[in-house]
């Protein structure tokens, strides 16, 4: 019994901590319940409290003073996940099982005390939606409901958070996990989105002794934009890896224009295809027109476009520019989010040289870039691709 019991337990701390919701932030989805249930039930405070294996984690409070962490022994709300049904006492300082806790020892003990288990998508009991008070009372049978129906919005904030986190995993899994090496050229990506999942993405392929790369900017963010992004990545893949890139973008064009015109959107694109001998490059950029050739010595040329985004004009052809990327150059390519943390094209593009001289790699070029966005709100998706010829 007690090995059950054990596995029953590490099954529901491992449930809550799949959530990811542990020393998370406040959220106001989470705190306008526990206002509304505080003022519903005319309590001195509402929690939203989640039980760890030697812990209690206040995700929201109304009335609580800020409270955050308590010990699991003093948890009331851990009372309520291990009998996983609604704890009602009138009266807490008369209550067993609460003995010994310093939310009934304090100054201030709670007394009236009402808890509805919370569930993880998979069932298991991880925390308590709760009031307390400071004075005895009862909940009768419409206020049992009521309480239990506030519960329900929070299992599903918490459900909507788990799918959250897995699509921004999946999406994350579409592009590429590591830099890539070559005797002659070094790859790095990274995407932020102003989401949880966004719009942009990158990718590169090595196809025998070319590489080819892009970065793709779908107009707007979230689920929607990701879904489009998605889409988009899977086309350009199938098009350029065999077809000639003009072909590759009518073809891609058909396939994607009649989607992006029902959704009332368009992509910009940039796709490049590398010769890791020569440095040769061949590239299109469909609406994108934020490419640019770094030099080691801070020097740089923005790269041309060669047509409108994808979307916009069906029967478009594409130009194919071509170009050579040295030794010691690095192409960069960005989204337009990485524009906004700077007045203007002019500042973004100086700063990008000045970034490029200062790193030794293009994996440490993309984190200087990119690091503009892990470090404010960004309101936009932001991308960073970097392709640097070493010899």
């Amino acid at each position: 019994m007690r090995t059950h019991m054990g596995q029953v337990e590490a099954a529901r701390v491992d449930a809550l901590h799949a959530l990811h919701i542990l020393d998370t932030p406040r959220e106001e989805r989470y705190d306008r319940v526990v206002r509304i249930a505080r003022d519903v039930f005319s309590v001195k405070a509402a929690a939203v409290n989640l039980i760890d294996a030697e812990r209690q984690f206040t995700k929201a409070e109304a009335g609580l003073d800020g409270l955050v962490h308590a010990s699991r022994t003093d948890s009331l709300c851990a009372r309520t996940v291990e009998q996983n049904t609604p704890l009602i006492v009138a009266d807490a300082v008369t209550e067993a099982r609460f003995a010994g806790s310093a939310f009934i020892t304090g100054a201030d003990p709670v007394r009236f005390y009402a808890g509805h288990p919370l569930h993880a998508p998979g069932g298991e009991p991880v925390g308590s939606l709760c009031l307390v008070d400071s004075t005895p009372r009862e909940l009768d049978a419409r206020e049992r409901r009521i309480l239990a129906e506030m519960a329900g919005w929070v299992e599903r904030e918490l459900a909507a958070q788990m799918e959250q986190d897995r699509a921004e995993q999946i999406q994350q899994m579409l592009m590429p996990r590591t830099g890539l090496s070559t005797p002659t050229l070094e790859a790095a990506g990274r995407c932020l989105p102003a989401r949880f999942i966004g719009g942009d993405c990158y990718d590169w392929m090595v196809m025998g002794d070319e590489v080819q790369a892009m970065v793709t900017d779908v107009m707007g963010k979230g689920i929607p934009a990701a879904l489009l992004s998605a889409s988009a990545r899977a086309v350009l893949r199938a098009t350029f890896q065999y077809n000639t890139a003009p072909e590759a973008m009518k073809r891609a064009a058909g396939a994607l224009t009649p989607l992006l015109e029902e959704a009332g959107a368009f992509i910009t694109a940039f796709i490049a295809q590398l010769n890791t001998g020569t440095g040769q490059m061949g590239y299109i950029d469909a609406g994108h027109g934020l490419a640019l050739i770094l030099s080691p010595d801070g020097t740089h040329r923005r790269l041309a476009t060669s047509g409108p985004p994808l979307g916009v004009l069906a029967e478009w052809t594409w130009q194919v520019h071509t170009t050579t990327l040295l030794p010691g150059q690095t192409l960069l390519v960005v989204s337009d989010g990485f524009l906004d943390f700077f007045d203007d094209l002019e500042a973004a593009v100086s700063t990008a040289a000045t970034l490029n001289a200062l790193a030794t790699t293009a994996e440490e070029l993309v984190t200087l870039c990119s690091d503009y966005a892990a470090s404010t709100g960004a309101e936009d998706d932001t991308t960073v691709l970097a392709l640097r010829r070493t010899t």
